[in-house]
């Protein structure tokens, strides 16, 4: 009986081995798939203050959405606005850093549209 434990001494290192790659892919792309869900809803809260801030300054003109984009989605997201029908709308880009194996979109963008006051 001792002789068969002295031939498996080996089994449990090669398995660990083999496994263990799979693990940290299988981590590195859960950890990559968390991170694009909190930028994707950063970025949408992002373009949701920006649409309130205007419609909140009207046409007084004292929106600042860049300010609330980027104090909100971090100093690398973008924010495009377009005013017409009674309406803003409000388009925001935010860099996400490249997953593993190109799986992930390299930015995720963010709508909103808000109703102007008359």
């Amino acid at each position: 009986m001792a002789g068969k434990d002295m031939a498996d001494a080996g089994t449990v290192t090669a398995e660990f081995a083999v496994v263990l790659p799979a693990v940290m892919v299988v981590s590195l792309l859960l950890f990559s798939s968390a991170r694009a869900v909190i930028v994707n809803m950063n970025c949408q809260e992002a373009a949701r203050a920006a649409a309130r801030e205007m419609v909140v300054a009207g046409e007084s003109g004292d929106a600042d959405p860049a300010g609330v984009v980027a104090r909100i989605a971090g100093s690398g997201a973008t924010v495009s606005t377009a005013t017409g029908g009674g309406q803003v709308t409000v388009i925001t880009r935010c860099p996400l850093m490249p997953g593993p194996f190109g799986v992930l979109p390299v930015a995720l963008e963010g709508r909103a549209v808000g109703v102007l006051h008359e």
